[in-house]
């Protein structure tokens, strides 16, 4: 029944008004005015209980108009020592209980200063119909006096403390909730600013291992000129005079030491081309022309047939370069190894703020990802730099190898 009247307050409050005309109805039927008077009698009454239903929306407008009916009831229906009124269609009724339950309505639904102004106009008019009340012009009618405003006004309290009681409930679990809605904001506003916190700790991680990337590219390309300037024009300078020695020697017809010169000529020839594979290695000078070019001479090198297409408007930053190029040249040497294929494609190009580069042969397929594997190795390099390697291997083929690279690390 609670849930039914909090849930339709207009029903609820045509129920009321119902009932209160029931209430007042007797006294309403028994008038003993003309036709004329009895209607306006009735007419009012039945205002007074219509005034209810609208009470919850529009308080203050209900109450205004409840207060003056009483009013002038007060004024024209309450004739001081005459037994009966002038206006007897204004004579107070049962109905007018009505304005206790606005009163009471304007204390639940409105500030205290609003309940309180309607609590002052209840009282005095009270105290005015009192005054003007027949008992009390006779003598010694103190204690009538007393009783009807103990009884008016001890109603009248009830009903707007009743009513502000109400609101005060109200008022807590309005505050209750603005203080949960704040501490909801306050816990927001705090876990925002550990994001934002997170996310800026994040940029700066960034950032660092994009300078020690960047940094550590830098160092291999140096080690890879200083191979190539220092030790390796030394070892070339050294195999060509064993060469002279061991023509010299052979000229002399020395067999034991031209043996020896032969054998420190081809250490020499040997070292040299493991350096220079070294060197290519570290930093492959290939990918000074860019990173299309180095895969075209990478696939003209390859054991199987390798088609290029790279579409690049620009160069991404040295460290990416070099990742693609070990990228390629390790999966052209599996697709070389394992794959069993007729020919590769490899394809390079833009992607939003990235590369795409795939690898793909015509194999029977079965490719997959174990640990410990060559692909695993490559998962792992490309995840440095927040890449990403996934393999495509039905069986029957074709595999496709596509690793998808930020532009700068």
């Amino acid at each position: 029944m609670n849930t039914w009247l909090r849930d339709h307050p207009w029903q609820a409050d045509g129920l009321l008004a119902a009932v209160l005309l029931a209430f007042s109805a007797p006294q309403l039927a028994a008038g003993t005015a003309g036709v004329g008077g009895r209607a306006g009698y009735i007419a009012v009454g039945v205002l007074l209980c219509a005034i209810v239903i609208p009470r919850r929306r529009y308080p203050v407008a209900a109450f205004a108009v409840a207060a003056a009916v009483g009013a002038a009831q007060v004024a024209w229906g309450v004739q001081p020592g005459a037994a009966q009124p002038p206006v007897f269609a204004l004579q107070p009724n049962d109905a007018d209980l009505a304005i206790l339950i606005l009163l009471y309505t304007l204390a639940a639904y409105r500030p205290r200063p609003v309940s309180l102004t309607g609590l002052a106009v209840c009282l005095a008019g009270a105290a005015v119909a009192i005054a003007r009340w027949s008992p009390a012009q006779h003598a010694y009618a103190g204690g009538a006096i007393f009783g009807a405003a103990a009884g008016l006004g001890g109603v009248t309290l009830t009903a707007w403390v009743l009513g502000d009681s109400v609101a005060y409930r109200y008022r807590r679990a309005r505050f209750s909730a603005l203080e949960e809605r704040a501490a909801r904001l306050e816990a927001e506003r705090d876990a925002q600013a550990r994001v934002a916190a997170a996310a800026e700790r994040a940029r700066e991680l960034q950032d660092r291992r994009a300078r020690a990337v960047d940094e550590s590219a830098a160092r291999l390309r140096r080690i890879e000129r200083d191979l190539h300037d220092g030790a390796q024009v030394r070892l070339a300078a050294l195999a060509m005079t064993l060469g002279e020695i061991k023509e010299n020697l052979a000229q002399a017809g020395d067999d034991r030491t031209l043996a020896l010169a032969r054998a420190a000529h081809q250490n020499a020839k040997d070292t040299l081309t493991e350096l220079r594979d070294l060197a290519r290695g570290i930093h492959p000078p290939v990918l000074d022309r860019g990173l299309g070019p180095a895969l075209g001479i990478l696939a003209a090198t390859s054991a199987l047939p390798v088609t290029v297409t790279a579409d690049l408007a620009e160069r991404p930053s040295p460290a990416i370069e070099a990742m693609a190029y070990f990228c390629a040249a390790e999966l052209l040497a599996n697709a070389a190894k394992h794959s069993g294929a007729g020919q590769v494609a490899v394809g390079l190009r833009e992607q939003d703020h990235g590369l795409l580069m795939s690898v793909t042969d015509d194999g029977p397929g079965g490719a997959r990802l174990v640990p410990g594997g060559g692909l695993a190795g490559l998962l792992e390099r490309v995840q440095t730099v927040d890449g990403r390697l996934e393999v495509d291997s039905p069986p029957g083929g074709p595999t496709t190898v596509t690793v998808e690279l930020p532009r700068h690390a």
